[in-house]
């Protein structure tokens, strides 16, 4: 008979057996995760040629094609454009290196470099400690080898993932690398500060002296500042250098590299510092180069996942052929119109604005050339405006926005009218029970800041108006312009949704962003040039490239970059769009400034952004695009001295630039046969009557270009005849003198506003007035004025006597009462 306490032991062994195998079965299923999690997220391997290439004496060489067709049997060197390490010059080989570098490097920085397999588990285990119990500040955990693939690879950034990946690597690393050589390429790619890289630059920066000649205090010196460069710079921090050194010299003698005799003579020897001005990092680049060799890393890293890091690495040292699109005549006019300071207004300024260009071939997206600033361009792969920077892109953006999918769905034609009028007048009703006065708000402002009225979309588009985009944006959709613009013109800056940290929501599908250009950031000026390909190309966008081919140093393709195209508009609107864009520059905003238009056709859209942030330009002809953007470096209002300056800086550059494509045959914007020239009346869109002509402003008809079925029908209903007294200068009354009168054409548009407006055609106004409403008196008020409510405008002209005020002179206020008791 089992007794009741043995019963209960029993029955506790097996529930602490349950529960003990329950914990390795969890155990074994978080394992099994982990090591999924490490299968499919984390890359093992490593191309142990990346981190050759770091010593690799291969030159990267850069191609064109002289006649543009990309046959790379006809591809000929780009002159001077070879790139290699920056830092080969002063590589050192293993054997070059002093022994007391080496050791230095070792003690300070892995002590068990030499008999660990890429990871010190001890010194992880002990970070992984420190990290859950936080016993000391910082815990260094990296090995050499693992510091080799953090500065190969970039990545740096404290994630259980990163470090994961790193282990990995460096154990990698170890299975296809010797010690001797992983040693060699770390101390060749270290940051020393001061811009040098690797031990070889540190002593002829700090030292004058080859590496040979360092004594052990300087080599210890050297080995000093990698953990923090700014801070152990000895030329910056020397106290905090010397702290460092001392710390090294107690390694050193621990480990037993240097003895106690040499310990006490080095310990407290200050280091004679003698800085070297002849160190030149690289030869710089053109703007062009820099722009290839960062597109080739970008595309690297998409196709074989390598870090930004890795793929610079291969460009510099795998000894490339990289065929570019550039054309080298295009580039040097660009590069000569930007180094002249006397093309800019603020030349001899303190502070001058900065500008970029790019050309583009809309039919295969080729950038001819580019510029990413001006003046002389000093260091390699700096910022570059045209390529790298964003900017709210003001109206340049409403063509591509807007107008062109508004014609492509049919909302829209050439001559479709809309009232150019405050769209809203904010939200002046909310804070009244607050007892604040809140004044109404027109929105959006024009630039200059007057409403025109009845206007149609070509107008709109010549002199820039801010209220129709918006207007058409409500009819089209926000979603719609949207991803037309980022998924089919390829302007990817574009925000769908970003939240900041602070809680935030940002998005571009907002009607400022998209009908006004008011971003969030921005687009890059080699995006939203490359998005006017479709007015040129048949409304076909096609991507700007700046390569077309990569082959490695044995002539295997690495990449492939070809035309990548879609179908954005269709052709006939494509050309429509042409037409109106071409008024911009014969009669609109860019007039007079562009001159290449009197030697070929030239079609252009400028844009100015926010409190005048930025100046845009994106013009072009049948042979290229070309995009000017002009700003400050850190945003501020422009100057109204360069409200012309980026459709000049287009001219000046253009010109030549088409001095040099001209001979290759003259071109023409393309033609339809399916679409009609049509004569309407600009009021309303319709077939002109008599009233139309006899409109007070003038003949009210203009010619216009429609896809055949979409031209105006019907007759014009917006304008009517009136009787006027063309002596008194009124809207006649019954009572004037017969031998007065004569007739005129006046617009009829109802307009409702809370506060007064004032619209360039207002005074030309008509509204019937009923027979029991006297008409108005005043000089600067219509004569249907007191069919207006109390708190309700009409709007008016900015003149002393409206066109459309009553004939005070001529009223009989008896005569009115008869009429109005017969009307009754």
């Amino acid at each position: 008979m089992i007794s009741k306490n043995n019963y209960k032991r029993k029955r506790m062994l097996v529930r602490l057996g349950i529960c003990l195998g329950a914990i390795l079965v969890l155990l074994f299923v978080a394992v099994m995760v982990f090591w999924t999690y490490l299968k499919n997220h984390v890359d093992k391997e490593v191309d142990v040629e990346i981190y050759r290439s770091v010593k690799s004496d291969k030159i990267t060489t850069f191609y064109y094609f002289p006649n543009g067709d990309e046959d790379i049997s006809e591809a000929i060197e780009i002159d001077g454009s070879a790139v290699y390490n920056r830092e080969k010059r002063l590589y050192a080989e293993f054997d070059e290196i002093p022994d007391d570098l080496k050791n230095a490097f070792v003690a300070i920085e892995d002590k068990r470099f030499y008999s660990h397999s890429g990871v010190d588990w001890y010194r992880t285990l002990g970070a992984a400690l420190n990290y859950v119990l936080k016993f000391r500040d910082s815990f260094g955990a990296s090995t050499i080898t693992q510091q080799l693939v953090k500065n190969i690879t970039g990545k740096d950034e404290y994630q259980i993932e990163r470090k994961l990946e790193e282990i990995f690597a460096a154990k990698s690393l170890e299975a296809q690398m010797g010690k001797d050589e992983i040693l060699e390429i770390y101390l060749n790619i270290v940051n020393l500060s001061q811009g040098c890289v690797g031990v070889r630059a540190g002593a002829e920066v700090y030292f004058s002296k080859e590496l040979s000649e360092l004594t052990l205090t300087e080599c210890v010196c050297l080995a000093a500042i990698t953990n923090s460069p700014t801070y152990y710079d000895p030329y910056l921090n020397p106290e905090n250098n010397k702290y460092r050194r001392q710390l090294i010299f107690d390694q050193m003698l621990t480990q037993g590299y240097i003895d106690e005799e040499t310990y006490n003579a080095c310990y407290d020897e200050d280091v004679a510092l003698n800085m070297s001005e002849k160190y030149t990092p690289e030869r710089v680049n053109s703007w062009y180069i820099d722009m290839v060799i960062e597109d080739v890393c970008a595309d690297l890293c998409v196709q074989y996942g390598y870090t930004y890091s890795e793929a610079s690495a291969l460009v510099y040292g795998g000894g490339l052929k990289i065929y570019t699109l550039e054309s080298p005549e295009i580039q040097k006019v660009l590069e000569d119109y930007y180094t002249d300071e006397s093309n800019f207004p603020d030349a001899g300024a303190a502070l001058k604005a900065q500008t970029s260009m790019i050309i583009i071939d809309p039919y295969n997206g080729a950038i001819l050339g580019v510029v990413g600033a001006r003046g002389e361009k000093r260091a390699n792969r700096i910022q570059n405006y045209a390529t790298d920077t964003k900017r709210p892109a003001g109206s340049i953006i409403k063509p591509l926005s807007v107008y062109a999918p508004a014609l492509e769905n049919g909302i829209i034609n050439y001559a479709t009218v809309y009232d150019d009028v405050p769209v809203s007048f904010g939200d002046y009703n909310l804070d009244a029970n607050k007892g604040e006065i809140v004044y109404p708000t027109p929105w959006p402002n024009n630039a200059p800041t007057v409403y025109h009225g009845l206007v149609n979309v070509n107008y709109a588009i010549e002199v820039s108006l801010n209220t129709v985009p918006v207007r058409i944006l409500d009819q089209l959709g926000k979603d719609k312009s949207f991803y037309f613009l980022r998924d089919t013109l390829g302007c990817k800056s574009l925000i769908e949704t970003l939240t900041l940290e602070n809680g935030m929501v940002l998005t571009d599908m907002d009607t400022a962003a998209l009908a006004l250009g008011q971003l969030n950031y921005g687009v890059t000026l080699r995006e939203i040039t490359a998005g006017y390909s479709i007015f040129v190309n048949d409304g076909i966008y096609t991507y700007a490239r700046s390569y077309s081919l990569v082959t490695d140093d044995k002539g295997n393709v690495l990449l492939e970059n070809k035309p990548e195209q879609n179908k954005a508009i269709g052709r006939d609107n494509s050309i429509i769009m042409t037409q109106m864009l071409q008024n911009v520059v014969d009669y609109g905003t860019a007039k007079g400034t562009v001159t290449l238009d009197k030697t070929i056709d030239v079609a252009g859209k400028t844009g100015t952004s926010q409190d005048y942030y930025d100046r845009w330009f994106i013009g072009y002809t049948p042979y290229c695009i070309g995009g000017v953007w002009y700003g400050y470096e850190y945003p501020k209002a422009l100057n109204n001295d360069t409200k012309y300056i980026c459709p000049e800086i287009w001219d000046g550059v253009m010109i030549e630039v088409h001095e040099i494509l001209l001979k290759r045959g003259q071109k023409k914007f393309a033609e339809s046969n399916n679409i009609k020239k049509v004569t309407y009346c600009q009021d309303s869109g319709k077939i002109a009557t008599e009233a139309c002509i006899m409109d007070p402003r003038g003949d009210r008809r203009e010619t216009g270009y429609f896809v055949k079925g979409s031209e105006p029908k019907g007759r014009c209903q917006r304008h009517i005849l009136v009787d006027y007294d063309k002596i008194t200068q009124c809207v006649a009354d019954p009572s004037c003198p017969s031998a007065n009168i004569t007739q005129v054409g006046l617009i009829r548009v109802e307009r409702h506003f809370p506060i007064q407006v004032y619209v360039s055609d207002a005074q030309y106004v008509y509204r019937e007035l009923p027979s029991d409403v006297l008409p108005g008196s005043s000089d600067n008020e219509p004569f249907f004025i007191n069919t207006i409510k109390k708190g309700d405008y009409c709007g008016i002209s900015y003149t002393d006597k409206q066109y459309n005020r009553s004939c005070a002179e001529h009223f009989n206020y008896l005569a009115w009462i008869l009429r109005r008791k017969m009307h009754n």
